[in-house]
């Protein structure tokens, strides 16, 4: 009795904190007292034509005024018209974020919507296009809406479907129909959002019913937005999964045949020829979706369907559908399960799914894609966990982007970052050893590679280091005005990260009763942050204001904290809870011709996010030269809130031999370099996060000290020669440098200025590239080159002679006699005369790439000016297939020389032929064919040097790598 008593008073004590701690507001008015949204109503006819990957259709729609305002206009979208042409908001936005495939896609990929004829209340109405967008007209109402008041517009509507680029489109027999119909803008209190279609940024529309009727060949099935009204479809459907109907082939021949570049004239005909009698039976399907922000179907000859129902907790039972194909069978066996989880994790946490069914389709058209729409998402995956976390997803999508309706282009915080918050949430329910995996991308455990407390979040390192390096941006930050990489880590993974803290902050009762009260509240309708923010604010003011205030701010979500304690790791490493920071180690090994094998370690402090201080480390000891070798670099960044993005102060440094020989006592001897060479690199601010230009300027001073060979006759009586070591001498070189690139997708470019000085002369380089992109891929890169030399002091032939190797010549530059003169470049061998070595170049100077090393007239080296211009260019892939990496180049060049009087060469000396690149332009092999006479004479007196095999070049381009351009 006394137990029972016990536990009587344990509950009446929880259900009394429970309901104090719930926020005591139930409807929108008692956040913000003079909510209202607007209603709008559609009644649909469509018809698809699989021959023509067209739409044609009639809509009607009820536009219910339910504001406090007399409405005189209404801002329509018309997305189809995102894809009409590349100067759309849609097309710059895709090449701002790298892609270039609808920027060169054929008119046959494009879509627009036409054949418009908008009436109002019967009355044709007069419209006016937006200013800046095609995908967007206004509708000027014939008489002004008055408050709570409607109006009816119709119009017929025939649109072109595009290839699926984003979201909507055709693909390989397939229909992802989104987007599709005209949207009327939302209306509410802060006026008008009428916003052009984007492949980054969210969605914002009125809630309101749908009644749509859709006719698609009988051989189709549909996937919708929308409940099934048809009982026999219905039937149909409970008894997949099945093959696709063999019987019915004419039109998708036909579509084939299209897709293939067919003339209009050359499809009607194919189209006369098809049985009329399979290809015009057809089927309409009628749905009906209540309280709806849209409706998206899919089509396909080739779906399979599984189907089953899930009980809520309420009783409710609710249909779940899956649509998938016959490839990823295997993958979707388990797809209706995870629907099922998903749907009962966020039932739970939030408030019960509202519509009647639920549906996940399959898609291929992307490796790793999740398309939420209302009750219905498209999304593919590579494995069952990717899977299973897709699906989970987009619920979540459904739940805080569908159901509730914030404006997801203004905040997609709300929508994606909270939904990322229930992710991690449910990725800990689901699978609690997570933290050792990488999500989406495989299923193997990695743990052996990291340290033993991974962060939990795989994403919060990369977070840490944005706001660490200051190129974050708020959480409070359009869709639109993210750059690509924030708005994956910033307005996804920051925001879930912000949400584990309010969480925290308030403890996991109250803030599951605000989130519950959230959905509650704001179910079918709009709020804006100020509205989720006054649910917590109901709580506890104080607490909660100073987390909603970091959503406007950069930087840290808590402080960067000091570590405690330095511990190796093998490998990289980022940052875990116990605030250690880590030491890399790493194996590494080297080798040129001289050292040969060369084994040691690399040893640093490269993590996330990054030290103000960082390290590399690599010593290496060289089994030929019996020395140690390496290189080195240590530096110390600011990140300064202004002009400046980042200041960076340092010293690098490496020493290799770069000759090797037997003195006249039998002894291996070495020569070699070693340099230091410290600098400070300045980096400016961009003025926007999204753009995609790069500047910096920089001061080397390079100090490097080289040791050769004297040659000396061992004896008077003796012709043999040998070398004898010298001690190292040393020199200087002052290097400024300004550099400015675009690294766009769609014609990146580069240019880059640089002032050189040594002792006795000095030096101005101007090099640029550009590269033309070709529509059918790959491209053109042009690199110009131009330099002028000088002397200090008063020129004379020694003084020549000693600066030789800084002077700039036409032919392209090797190891050989220091013409790399910073030791920047990577080299076999640097002294070879023959052999495989001798014939790596660097892509330095006027780069024209034959081989001239016995023709010292014919490399076009002027210790005055010189200039070349180098094109390479990609084959068609009718000619050469694209897995092939064969380009053509074509060097072509100038010097003071040649416009002298009795100049050795011709004004131009050009040279063509074939370039190889490999591991994306790492390695490059050039095969010279085609050059000017001044090579060809000079080359036929050498007969043993005017063989194909001596004249091939190639050049390892390890300085040149560029994560930012591959």
């Amino acid at each position: 009795m006394d137990k029972l008593i016990f536990l009587l008073f344990c509950w009446l004590g929880l259900s009394a904190y429970s309901q104090d701690t719930a926020p005591s507001i139930n409807n929108p008015k008692d956040v913000r007292g003079n909510y209202w949204q607007q209603e709008v109503n559609y009644d649909i006819n469509v018809r698809l034509d699989i021959y023509e990957n067209t739409l044609d259709g009639f809509v009607k729609l009820q536009y219910i005024n339910h504001s406090t305002d007399t409405i005189r206009f209404i801002w329509l979208h018309l997305w189809p018209n995102a894809y009409k042409n590349d100067e759309t908001a849609f097309s710059d936005q895709l090449l701002e974020n790298g892609r270039t495939d609808f920027y060169f896609s054929n008119p046959e990929q494009r879509g627009y919507i036409n054949h418009l004829d908008f009436r109002i209340n019967g009355i044709i109405a007069v419209i006016e296009n937006h200013p800046e967008f095609i995908d967007i007209i206004k509708l000027i109402l014939p008489q002004a809406l008055a408050p709570g008041k409607d109006v009816q517009i119709s119009t017929p509507f025939h649109e072109k479907l595009p290839f699926a680029f984003s979201g909507t489109g055709y693909n390989n027999h397939a229909y992802q129909i989104t987007h599709w119909f005209p949207q009327p803008a939302v209306y509410d209190q802060t006026g008008w959002h009428p916003m052009p279609r984007l492949d980054q940024g969210g969605s914002y529309s009125e809630f309101g019913n749908f009644d749509v009727h859709i006719t698609v060949p009988t051989n189709y099935v549909i996937a919708t937005t929308g409940n099934l009204q048809d009982q026999d479809e219905k039937k149909l459907l409970d008894h997949f999964p099945r093959p696709p109907d063999a019987e019915i082939h004419q039109p998708l021949l036909i579509k084939k045949s299209r897709n293939s570049g067919l003339g209009h004239q050359q499809m009607m005909k194919l189209k006369e020829k098809a049985n009329p009698d399979t290809a015009l039976v057809t089927k309409t399907l009628h749905y009906i979706q209540e309280n709806s922000t849209g409706f998206s179907w899919f089509a396909s000859r080739n779906f399979m369907v599984d189907h089953d129902t899930i009980r809520l907790a309420s009783g409710r039972i609710i249909d779940a559908y899956s649509y998938y194909t016959t490839k990823g069978q295997a993958l979707w066996q388990n797809s209706l399960s995870f629907i099922k989880k998903a749907v009962r994790f966020y039932s739970d946490r939030l408030g019960e799914f509202p519509y009647n069914s639920v549906t996940a389709v399959e898609t291929s058209t992307e490796p790793h894609s999740a398309n939420a729409y209302p009750s219905i998402s498209y999304l593919s995956s590579m494995t069952a966990l990717s899977l299973d976390l897709s699906i989970e997803h987009s619920l979540g999508i459904y739940w805080l982007q569908n159901i509730i309706g914030p404006d997801g282009r203004r905040f997609p915080w709300m929508s994606e970052g909270v939904t990322a918050y229930y992710d991690f949430c449910y990725l800990k329910l689901q699978y609690p050893g997570f933290p050792m995996r990488l999500p989406a991308y495989s299923d193997m455990n990695l743990s052996r590679f990291f340290p033993s407390r991974w962060p939990e979040n795989p994403d919060i390192p990369v977070v840490e280091e944005l706001a660490k390096i200051k190129l974050d941006q708020p959480i409070m930050t359009a869709s639109d005005s993210f750059s690509t990489t924030n708005y994956r880590f910033i307005a996804y993974s920051k925001t879930g990260m912000w949400m584990r803290q309010l969480k925290d902050s308030t403890g996991s009762i109250i803030f599951d009763s605000c989130m519950q009260a959230y959905f509650r509240i704001w179910k079918f309708k709009h709020p804006d942050p100020g509205d989720f923010e006054a649910i917590f604010n109901k709580v506890d003011e104080k607490k909660t204001s100073k987390q909603f205030a970091l959503l406007y701010k950069t930087g840290f979500l808590t402080p960067e904290w000091r570590y405690k304690k330095i511990q190796p790791v093998f490998l990289f490493s980022a940052r875990n809870p116990e605030k250690v920071d880590y030491m890399g180690i790493a194996p590494a090994a080297g080798y040129n011709l001289y050292d040969q094998l060369m084994v040691g370690m690399v040893i640093h402090n490269y993590n996330l996010p990054s030290n103000h201080l960082q390290f590399l480390l690599t010593p290496l000891f060289a089994i030929g030269s019996k020395q140690l070798n390496g290189i080195g670099r240590i530096s110390y960044s600011w990140y300064p809130d202004h002009s400046i993005q980042k200041l960076e102060l340092g010293i690098g440094g490496s020493r290799f031999s770069t000759m090797s020989g037997t003195d006249s006592n039998g002894n291996r001897i070495f020569g070699g370099f070693e340099k230091i060479v410290p600098f400070i690199r300045l980096t400016p601010k961009n003025k926007t996060p999204r753009s995609t230009i790069e500047k910096w300027m920089e001061f080397k001073i390079f100090g490097i000290g080289e040791k050769a060979f004297n040659y000396v006759v061992k004896s008077t009586d003796s012709t043999n020669v040998f070398p004898s070591a010298q001690k190292y001498v040393q020199r200087y070189l002052n290097q400024l440098t300004f550099h400015i690139e675009d690294y766009r997708k769609l014609y990146p470019y580069d240019v880059q200025l640089q002032f050189q000085q040594g002792s006795e002369f000095y030096r101005i380089n101007l090099c640029s590239h550009y590269f033309f992109n070709y529509s059918a891929g790959g491209g053109m890169g042009v690199r110009f080159f131009a330099a002028k030399f000088g002397y200090i002091g008063e020129s004379n032939s020694e003084k020549a002679f000693d600066t030789s190797p800084f002077q700039p010549k036409l032919t392209a530059s090797r190891g050989y006699l220091n013409e790399d003169y910073t030791y920047s470049d990577y080299f076999i061998g640097r002294s070879e005369f023959t052999g495989f070595a001798s014939q790596q170049i660097m892509m330095k100077d006027g780069s024209l790439k034959i081989r001239t090393d016995i023709f010292q007239d014919l490399q076009g080296r002027s210790d005055n000016w010189i200039t070349a211009i180098n094109f390479n260019t990609s084959l068609p892939t009718e000619i050469l297939p694209k897995i092939i990496p064969l380009r053509i180049f074509l060097d072509i060049g100038t010097y003071a020389g040649a416009w002298t009087p009795n100049p050795p060469t011709s004004k131009f000396l050009y040279v063509s032929g074939l370039q190889l690149s490999l591991l994306k332009g790492l390695i490059n092999i050039y095969a010279p064919l085609i050059y000017s006479s001044d090579f060809s004479n000079n080359l036929k007196t050498v007969p043993e040097e005017n063989t194909f095999w001596k004249k091939v070049s190639f050049s390892i381009d390890i300085q040149d790598f560029d994560f930012k351009k591959k």
